[in-house]
């Protein structure tokens, strides 16, 4: 008996032993990049691409939220603003070069378009130079630990289940017990797979994000960054996105004339009947507000369909 079960957990323990050896395998060359950068500051951008949220446990390698800290440093550094809607404009008197190149891209955009949201950033095709340069600098690190605990678990059931089959097919008794009766085995077996199917929770779970000493890194070095950043702009820059802000918000302000919907749409539809006697000065009226609101909510959308989907 004791030869079946050393067999059996030396099988285990190589299948194990090989799960290693192929994850070894697979992260080369992440380990590489990993040992190269270790003692170098790491990238702003570099970072925020991996941590892909300033929230913790985020999915790694998102998009948006490096064009987000690119616009934020950029920010920053006083060479551009951003307005109440999220908008960011480059800040008048400021042609300096820079040496970053995913800011200096992004520099240049701003100018042929004059001002963008992060949304637009993301998706509008005048900014695809911006967005090559910046998925140039995501670090080649997989965004997921890996399936490894369904194998190593699987393991322990085959190995367990096996053991106690072999054992009763060899007439041998649990050990322990006063009967020697082979037939325990179909029982005990799930002892067994109990002590064993632990073992496979040493792997991190599969959603899981690798490389924690990688993140830890990357989370100092954004909020080393953006240390002098209010809390105004990050809240400011990160309202756009994911959606395109309203522009028709805050018309009727200053230099505005009130609302710029016509008088028939101010109307309830109580009030559809009560001005039939004049009709035709209504209608006059509300074509000429009419035009005047297509010619305002025109250029509004001509600035939301640029950033949309």
């Amino acid at each position: 008996m004791a030869w079946i079960a050393a067999g059996w957990l030396l099988a285990y323990t190589g299948f194990n032993g090989a799960l290693f050896l192929s994850f070894r395998q697979r992260t080369r060359s992440e380990r590489r990049f990993l040992k190269e950068s270790d003692g170098v500051e790491v990238d702003p951008i570099q970072a925020a691409w991996w941590l892909g949220s300033s929230r913790e446990n985020a999915p790694a390698q998102q998009e948006w939220y490096a064009a987000e800290v690119a616009v934020r440093l950029l920010i920053t550094a006083g060479d551009a603003e951003v307005d109440k809607d999220g908008r960011v404009t480059l800040m008048p008197g400021r042609p300096r070069s820079l040496a970053d190149p995913v800011l200096a891209a992004l520099v240049a955009g701003l100018r042929r378009r004059g001002s963008a949201t992060v949304l637009e950033l993301r998706t509008d095709p005048r900014f695809e130079r911006f967005r090559t340069v910046l998925e140039s600098r995501r670090a080649p690190l997989r965004e997921r630990f890996g399936r490894y605990r369904v194998p190593a678990a699987t393991a322990a059931v085959t190995v367990a289940f096996g053991m106690s089959m072999h054992a009763m097919i060899a007439r041998h008794g649990v050990p322990g017990l006063p009967d020697q009766d082979p037939g325990w085995w179909t029982t005990v077996w799930m002892a067994v797979w109990a002590a064993l199917a632990p073992l496979a929770g040493l792997w991190p779970p599969e959603m899981s994000r690798p490389w924690p000493r990688f993140t830890r890194r990357c989370r100092v070095a954004v909020a080393q960054a953006l240390a002098d950043e209010s809390a105004e702009t990050g809240f400011r820059v990160s309202r756009s996105v994911f959606f395109a802000p309203d522009r028709s918000e805050g018309r009727s302000g200053a230099g505005h004339r009130g609302s710029a919907r016509s008088p028939r749409s101010r109307k309830g539809w109580k009030d559809v009947d009560d001005d039939i006697d004049g009709l035709a000065d209504t209608d006059t009226d509300t074509d000429t507000d009419t035009g005047t609101d297509a010619d305002t909510h025109g250029a509004g959308g001509s600035g939301d369909l640029g950033g949309g989907d």
